[in-house]
C-alpha cells in the first residue's frame, strides 16, 4: 500500500512483459537513466546486424562521461535463470567479436541519422558531428547490464552471481494504481541510475524600486493581444520540447492553440502546455516560436515587445 496526499494507491503487478511492463519502462527510460539517455530497442538490431542472441534494448548515455547500457526488461515470475544467464550470457560473449560490434555500431549509426531530430540532438549532446567516431569508441568499451524486474527476488541474485559478469545493476520498478481507478491513475516507485546536477543557489542584491500603481495593475496579456497587435500571426505555429519530443500548436485567431498532434484545441496557452506535460508550467516561458527572420525567441519576448508598446 502506498499512500500519497490521503489518497491510497495499490502494487499493480504486470502479467505481461511484451505488453504491459515494457512499454511503461520505454516511456520512464530518461527518468531512469537521466536526460541524456537514448533507448534502441535490440530486436532492430537482431535481423539488421545479424546476431542471433540479443536482449530487450540498449541504452547510450551522451553525457561527459559515455555509457552504453544492455538492458533487459524481466518480470520477476519468468524464468530468470534462462533470460539473463543463457540468452543475455551469450549476447555479452558474442559482442566481443570485432565483426560483431562493428555491425552494432552500424546499425545503431543508422537508427540515429535516420531521424533528422535524432541526429541534431545527438550531435549538439557529444559536441560533434561525428556521431560514427562516438559510437565506435564507445561500443569498444565494456558495457553496463541493466536489469529492470518490477520485483527483486532471491532467483534474481542467483542468476546474476551465475552470470559472472561485472558491471551490473538493477533497477526495481513499481508500479501502484490509485484505489478504485486501476491503471488510468498511477504511481511509480524506482531508484533513477543517474545523480540530477545539484542546484545552484545564485545571490544577487537588486535595487530597491518604488511600485507605482500602474506597475501593480499591469494588464494580463493573451495571444489575442498579441493578434491584434500584429505581433503573433493568425496560423504562426509555437512550438516546446518534453522528455526529447517536440510538440507543436497553431495559433488560431480567437487566440486559442490547436495542438498538431492530436488537432485538439484549447483556450489558452496555458492550458495548452497543461495538456502536453500534465502539470503546470509557466507557457509564455516555455512556447517558442520563430520570426519572420528566422530567428527562434520565446513568446515571453513577443509579450514584452506588446508591453513595451501597450503600457
Amino acid at each position: 500500500m502506498l499512500i500519497i496526499d490521503g489518497v491510497k494507491y495499490e502494487e499493480w503487478i504486470p502479467e505481461k512483459e511484451v505488453e504491459e511492463f515494457q512499454p511503461i519502462v520505454k516511456e520512464h527510460v530518461q527518468d531512469i537513466f537521466g536526460n541524456e539517455s537514448e533507448y534502441i530497442e535490440a530486436r532492430r538490431l537482431k535481423s539488421k546486424a545479424g546476431i542471433g542472441s540479443v536482449p530487450d534494448g540498449f541504452v547510450i548515455i551522451f553525457s561527459d562521461s559515455p555509457q552504453w547500457h544492455i538492458v533487459e526488461v524481466e518480470l520477476s515470475s519468468h524464468q530468470l535463470y534462462d533470460h539473463i544467464v543463457n540468452q543475455v550470457g551469450r549476447f555479452i560473449n558474442g559482442i566481443k567479436n570485432p565483426v560483431t560490434q562493428k555491425n552494432i555500431i552500424d546499425t545503431i549509426y543508422q537508427e540515429i541519422t535516420g531521424s533528422k531530430i535524432s541526429k541534431v540532438e545527438v550531435e549538439e549532446a557529444i559536441g560533434s558531428g561525428e556521431i560514427h567516431k562516438f559510437l565506435t569508441d564507445l561500443i569498444s568499451l565494456p558495457p553496463i547490464l541493466t536489469i529492470i524486474i518490477e520485483k527483486k527476488t532471491q532467483e534474481l541474485e542467483e542468476a546474476i552471481n551465475l552470470l559472472k559478469y561485472s558491471p551490473i545493476k538493477i533497477v526495481e520498478f513499481r508500479t501502484f494504481t490509485r484505489e478504485g481507478v486501476e491503471l488510468s491513475v498511477h504511481a511509480h516507485l524506482f531508484e533513477p541510475l543517474y545523480q540530477p546536477p545539484p542546484k545552484k543557489i545564485i545571490i544577487t542584491e537588486v535595487a530597491k524600486q518604488e511600485i507605482t500603481p500602474m506597475q501593480k495593475g499591469r494588464k494580463r496579456v493573451t495571444a489575442k493581444d498579441l493578434i491584434d497587435a500584429n505581433i503573433l500571426k493568425v496560423g504562426q505555429i509555437v512550438y516546446g520540447w518534453h522528455h526529447n519530443t517536440k510538440y507543436g500548436g497553431k495559433v488560431l485567431n480567437d487566440g486559442s492553440i490547436e495542438l498538431l498532434h492530436t488537432g485538439e484545441k484549447y483556450p489558452s496557452l496555458n492550458a495548452a502546455v497543461y495538456h502536453v506535460k500534465g502539470s503546470e508550467e509557466d507557457a509564455w516561458r516555455w512556447w517558442l516560436t520563430t520570426r519572420e527572420n528566422g530567428s527562434e525567441c520565446v513568446l515571453d519576448e513577443l509579450r514584452k515587445e506588446y508591453r513595451a508598446t501597450h503600457p
